[in-house]
This record gives structure tokens, sequence and C-alpha cells, in this order.
């Protein structure tokens, strides 16, 4: 979860630096604090072993060790190998914030684009919208777990008003892997366009393929936030990564 820290340095002040760097909620501190602990009590336990309680043969020993340890630190090349993850991390991170899809996009095309004031152009316009939103809170629900106890089950979009009774049933009978029930609203809302499409309500073919495109760009969206859920970063990196971290700090304490 990003932690929303702008209003600290909106405005610029002595203490503006302090105030970000030791933020503890979502910052580097409360990531690292447990195995940070750890390390400075076995960093210090054998400082104090070396310095009080060893002989001096095992003193010089120690320093033979320290000194191996510390020639083999570079063939540890810990800043590539960090780089290497963050940015992977960070260019995720930045593909996720691009592909969230704001439904004001769609509903100002819908608007556009379905004309009229009749109550049935305003009833299509409203059913195409809740169709929209109903496919976007289906895949939120199983990638944010804020959404998902908004809307804990399929019977809480009912009360909330994306979804009816009946489209209930006609959803629950789609016999697919839950994964694919996110688009059935989409393929309801194409449909409502096809037939508004037909019955000259939308009577520019340009318009319906603007609104066909609007929906189909937002499906594509909604699409690449599952693949980023369901398709997490090859576990190799992250063990190649965290053990070789582990691995120089433990060479660094010697």
């Amino acid at each position: 979860m990003t932690v929303n820290y702008q209003l600290i340095v909106s405005s610029v002040s002595a203490g503006t630096f302090f105030r970000l760097l030791f933020r503890w909620r979502g910052s580097i501190w409360k990531s690292v604090i447990t195995e940070l602990s750890i390390w400075l009590v076995c960093y210090y336990l054998i400082f104090f072993c070396y310095r009080f309680l060893a002989t001096a043969s095992f003193q010089t020993f120690l320093e033979h060790l320290m000194n191996h340890m510390d020639d083999r630190l570079k063939y540890i090349p810990l800043t590539f190998m960090l780089g290497f993850f963050v940015t992977t991390v960070f260019e995720r991170w930045r593909a996720i914030m691009t592909a969230l899809p704001f439904i004001e996009s769609v509903a100002i095309s819908t608007s556009m684009l379905v004309p009229g004031l009749t109550e049935e152009a305003r009833l299509i316009r409203r059913a195409i919208i809740r169709y929209v939103v109903l496919s976007q809170v289906l895949v939120f629900r199983d990638i944010s777990m804020r959404v998902r106890r908004r809307f804990p089950n399929i019977l809480s979009l009912v009360e909330a008003g994306f979804l009816e009774e009946s489209e209930l049933d006609d959803l629950e009978a789609v016999h697919a892997r839950p994964g694919n029930r996110y688009w059935v609203p989409m393929n309801w809302a194409n449909s409502i366009i096809l037939e508004a499409h037909q019955n000259k309500i939308i009577d520019q073919p340009t318009a319906f393929n603007n609104l066909i495109l609007a929906l189909k760009e937002f499906r594509i969206s909604l699409e690449t936030l599952c693949k980023y859920d369901w398709i997490p970063i090859p576990i190799a990196y992250p063990q190649v990564v965290f053990l070789a971290v582990r691995v120089y700090f433990c060479c660094v304490s010697f």
C-alpha cells in the first residue's frame, strides 16, 4: 500500500527533512526494524566477546577470519543486484499506477456518444456505466483488501446497487472460473451499445466504434491489473537478493 506523504513535503521548513526521514508508517524503518535489531544484537555480542572474553590466540583467529571475509565481499555484486531488483519493483509499481482506470473517461464518452433526453437514452447510459463499474469492482475485490472488506460477497454488490437480483442469477449461471466473470458485465454493456446502435439511438457508426473502443481500453486496463496481481516477480530474484544482502551483512558484522 502506498502511504500518502504529500502533506509533509507540501511546504518546506527546517524540520521537513527529518519529518519525512523518520516517518514510521510505510517507511524503510518499519520494514527492517526486526532484522536490524537482530543484526545489531549479534554485532555487539560478537564485539563484546572479541574485546573482553576472547583470548589473544582467538582474537588472532578472528582477525584472520575478518580479513578473509572482507576479501570475499567483492564477490557479492550487491550494488548491481539491489539496483536491478529495485528497478524491477519500481517499474511494476509505475506500470500498475499507469494502468489504474478511471470510470470518468468511459462516462464522458457515454454521455457524448449516446445522445438524447428520452428516458430510454438515460437508462441506457446508466446501464452502461453501471456494468462497467461492476466489472471494475469485481476485479478490485480480488486485488485490493480494502475493496474486499467493502464488498465481502456478491450480495453486497446487490445491496450497493451495482447489481440487480436478476443479473446476479445470470452472473452466477456463468460456468467459468471466477476470474472470467469479471468481463460478463462488460459483455452486457457491449450488448446494450449494439442494441442502441441497431435501434438508431446511436445513429453514427463512428460513435458506436468509439464507445466500444472506450470500453475495450477500460477492460484492457483492468486486465493489466489482474496480470500484475496473478503473476508476481519470479521468486528466484527475491531469493537471490535477500540471500545476498544477508550474507553481505553477516560478513560485514565480522
